[in-house]
């Protein structure tokens, strides 16, 4: 509170009051204007350049600022990421369901290279300590959905999608009215450092945005979806037990990984209604065609289940099986409320000649039966024996990968950058642990970073450190952390002795 009490009061008129969160990139603080006896109140978010986290010597270890003036020139491409989602913010405003933008100030730093960032937003209630006081059943769980879908109705509008639908972004009015917030201010700054220490999180992200890969406005229908089946399940991830027991870190990241590799869902645990299950399933498909297509079709699937109409339209095939019937449409072939008399247009088939029928014998009969038995008894143990080899060559090929990653992996800058002052290892060891250690240049040893677990499933290394989750990718024997686009780790030896 010292430091934003110096700010205070801002545009000479909104007073800090107290503080109402804190996050890894600023805070926000519940401001108040009086005039004329009349009280106002807003919520204030703080945003520093560079973060409180970031150091010049983080910055140049990474090969992002390595003297005064790159330094000097990072805060300036800070800022002016921070004013493009200003820009959305005032873009989106006047929305129902969108957290209100009302203004901002930006003021550079008496003291240093760097700004500190202003954004007056309306007050309202984080959803999570809303349901301490409200919780939530069924029918409200269904119109927190309706009501987001609208607001991501109005990004699709705008060719936008948010990346980040979670419960830490989603906030109720007096009225109860749910809105959606946090446009991008915090991704700017997360994006724009690397490094063992900044992670995004994986738990509402969909399959694709976590693999890189490009998105669409169904990356927020499969998180907004995640939302929801976690409000229906004891609060709990897909894959975790919904019981009261402590969830350990491990646990949470296999029932991530399992996500994030396409395994089916289980219906949530307390949802009566199997329709909205089939809803939230839906939404949550591990191929993006599988899910909604829009918000407009979601909602109207919500709608449905609560108001109990077309409950059909809104069935859902689980992943993993296959039909070969259609999927019945989610929306009638010609608008609502028309009829007509005319039949469906028949298209005759070509008339088909009866296959001449040909006299057959006893004797040929018996042997074309006993001809067949015996190829379906082989067929049947060639299909067997290929499972067989597969199961094998499947599980000698998850066990090389793991022991392929065992080992000590040094960073190596790519082309064009330097490691400056740092370098870096990281041990995988055997059980699934590891460590990241550091050196300055001139240090006589290496010293212990960070620990973390680890797991690696295909291509693919699922790291959990400090509670957060990174995916990064194996490639042509090379590690790749999708937050350190200027290094990446080459495997020195096998050995996972501590590094001298």
């Amino acid at each position: 509170m010292a430091d934003i009490m110096s700010f205070s009061p801002l545009w000479n008129e909104w007073h800090i009051k107290e503080l109402i969160g804190k996050g890894t990139f600023g805070a926000v603080y519940k401001a108040e204007k009086t005039e004329y006896g009349n009280h106002y109140y807003s919520a204030i978010k703080h945003i520093s350049i560079p973060p409180a986290n970031v150091t010049k010597e983080s910055l140049a270890a990474d090969g992002i600022a390595t003297d005064e003036r790159s330094f000097s020139m990072y805060c300036d491409n800070l800022r002016d990421q921070i004013i493009k989602e200003i820009n959305v913010c005032y873009t989106l405003r006047g929305n129902t369901n969108i957290v209100s933008y009302e203004d901002h100030c930006i003021i550079p730093k008496k003291d240093g290279t760097g700004y500190d960032v202003f954004i007056r937003m309306e007050l309202l209630t984080g959803l999570t300590s809303y349901m301490v006081k409200n919780p939530l059943k069924e029918k409200d769980v269904i119109r927190l959905g309706t009501e987001l879908c609208d607001a991501l109705s109005v990004l699709e509008k705008n060719r936008m999608i948010h990346r980040d639908i979670k419960p830490a972004n989603i906030f109720v009015n007096s009225n109860g009215v749910f809105k959606l917030g946090d446009f991008g201010e915090s991704k700017v700054l997360s994006n724009s450092t690397m490094g063992m220490t900044i992670r995004g999180t994986y738990n509402y992200m969909s399959p694709e945005i976590s693999r890189g890969e490009s998105a669409n406005i169904t990356a927020d229908i499969y998180s907004l979806g995640l939302v929801l089946y976690r409000l229906l399940n004891g609060n709990r991830a897909p894959f975790l037990p919904v019981n009261n027991q402590p969830v350990s870190s491990a646990a949470s990241e296999n029932a991530n990984v399992k996500r994030l590799k396409g395994e089916p869902l289980l219906p949530p645990a307390y949802c009566s209604n199997p329709a909205l299950s089939d809803v939230i399933l839906k939404a949550c498909a591990y191929r993006k065609e599988d899910r909604w297509q829009s918000p407009a079709q979601m909602k109207q699937a919500l709608e449905a289940v609560l108001y109990g109409k077309n409950v059909q339209s809104v069935q859902y095939q689980p992943q993993g099986t296959m039909t070969n019937q259609a999927p019945p449409p989610v929306y009638p072939s010609r608008p609502q409320g028309t009829m007509t008399n005319q039949a469906p247009p028949m298209y005759p088939s070509q008339p088909q000649m009866p296959a001449p029928a040909y006299p057959q014998s006893k004797k040929s009969k018996k042997g074309l039966i006993i001809g067949i038995s015996i190829a379906a008894a082989v067929l049947i143990a060639v299909v067997i024996i290929i499972i067989a080899v597969s199961s094998d060559n499947s599980n000698s090929s998850n066990s090389n990968s793991n022991s392929n990653l065992v080992g000590t992996w040094k960073c190596v800058p790519e082309s064009g950058y330097t490691l400056s002052n740092y370098a870096e290892t990281m041990i995988l060891y055997p059980d699934g642990s590891g460590q990241y250690y550091m050196k300055k240049y001139s240090y006589s040893s290496y010293e212990l970073y960070t620990s973390f677990t680890w797991s690696s499933s295909g291509d693919s290394l699922y790291i959990t450190c400090n509670g957060e989750n990174v995916t990064m990718t194996v490639s042509n024997g090379k590690i790749y952390n999708p937050n350190q686009s200027a290094s990446h780790y080459e495997k020195a030896s096998s050995s996972t002795s501590v590094p001298s």
